[in-house]
């Protein structure tokens, strides 16, 4: 199958990268979701979502839960309308996916995206992995030859190192070897890019302005003010002054002139009745939950000590490969400081004898989709690897035996 016949999808819980593998430059990123204005019926899909101009009281309806997919219904039809639209002239009974798959992904829920793919879209060829090896993947391909002398290099090309996939709805820590992913391993928060939103939500409405109805917007918001505090209890006592360094103001949109309003800058003139959400500490606050979990009620480690645990939980032949190759990728990995903290306090609970480097990606919520083009763009893996349509009409997710990662 030729390169530019195949397609690559990296479906997340809060966003769909979808892009082909003969242009790796291109990645079409959009809301994996549904929508409707406030006040209207007209529902819009996917793509559609970016053109809105007012995205107050924006009402979702997301194809995934938890991580999984719920309904199929909408995740066909955000599929199906991005690829008519950006791909018009796609031939799907003559091209190939590459699809990013859940981790722990149930047997009827791989099925179904089967389902989905083969019959309702007419794929001719299918491969789903994990998005943990194909950021591994990508990384490999950038990280430089092994013989420069970087450990982290030199474990990636071997195909080993450990993942944290700080998602939409949890994040993991996942061991990665040989490509493989070592399942009896991973480690899982249930703590992920919507519950932090969530959190800022209810902070910033008990003490600032009502924003309990503006997840799509707060999610904009966090996403461009919120950072990983190195020492959160001195900033916390800063954030208590008047002249906290933190205090931010945020104009928000009117849906006419702004769509996601914008930050205010020191000495700005304002209108007296411009809405102006104000955030302070919020914007540290917010993340530190990864990290402690117990801020928020959850009886669950905080993100270092997942990742202590799960290259634990590996056989210790292979603890200094991982340790040297820890990555972070992920839609909350864009958070400024996340890579400090966590190097930090990892170095606390690694052994001195073992060597630890934490890389966090560039563009980290991407890093799936690249790694899934690099794989498209190798023919005879890609043909090792693929399920065809006739296989699955044969043995439906049988087919699949051990050709996919666990």
């Amino acid at each position: 199958m030729a390169q530019q016949d195949i397609v690559v999808i990296d479906s997340g819980g809060c966003s769909c990268r979808i892009g082909v593998a003969s242009d790796r430059n291109t990645i079409n990123e959009f809301p994996n979701c549904t929508a409707k204005l406030k006040g209207e019926r007209q529902v819009l899909v996917g793509l559609d979502i970016l053109e809105v101009k007012d995205v107050s009281s924006l009402a979702l309806r997301r194809p995934v839960d938890r991580g999984y997919v719920t309904a199929w219904d909408v995740q066909k039809e955000v599929w199906a309308r991005a690829l008519r639209r950006l791909y018009p002239n796609l031939q799907p009974g003559g091209s190939g996916i590459v699809l990013t798959e859940p981790y722990f992904n149930l047997p009827a829920l791989r099925e179904a995206a089967l389902q989905v793919l083969f019959q309702e879209l007419g794929f001719a060829a299918v491969v789903m992995v994990p998005p943990a090896v194909l950021s591994l993947r990508w990384f490999a391909a950038t990280a430089g030859a092994p013989n420069t002398g970087n450990p982290a290099s030199a474990a990636a090309a071997a195909g080993c190192g450990l993942v944290i996939d700080a998602g939409f709805s949890f994040t993991h820590a996942v061991p990665v070897f040989d490509w493989h992913v070592v399942t009896s391993a991973v480690k899982r928060i249930d703590l992920g890019g919507k519950a932090l939103t969530n959190y800022m939500k209810e902070l910033v409405s008990y003490r600032s302005i009502n924003m309990m109805d503006e997840s799509y917007l707060l999610e904009h918001i966090k996403d461009t003010l919120a950072f990983v505090s190195q020492n959160p209890v001195d900033d916390l006592a800063a954030s208590r002054r008047r002249d906290s360094p933190f205090k931010k103001e945020w104009l928000l949109p009117d849906g006419v002139t702004s769509t996601w309003g914008q930050l205010v800058q020191p000495g700005e003139p304002r209108g007296p009745k411009d809405p102006i959400l104000v955030i302070n500490n919020e914007r540290f606050m917010v993340p530190e939950a990864l990290f402690n979990p117990a801020d928020i009620g959850m009886e669950q480690e905080g993100l270092a000590e997942v990742v202590f645990d799960a290259i634990s939980s590996c056989h210790p032949h292979i603890h200094g490969l991982l340790y040297s190759n820890v990555i972070v990728t992920g839609g909350t990995a864009k958070c400024p400081g996340i890579k400090e903290r966590l190097e930090s306090e990892l170095r606390s609970l690694v052994p001195d004898d073992y060597i630890l480097n934490v890389t966090v990606l560039e563009e980290p919520e991407k890093a799936a989709w690249r790694g899934g083009a690099l794989l498209a763009g190798c023919a005879a893996e890609f043909r090792v690897r693929a399920v065809s349509r006739a296989e699955w009409q044969q043995h439906g997710g049988a087919a699949c035996g051990g050709r996919w990662n666990a």
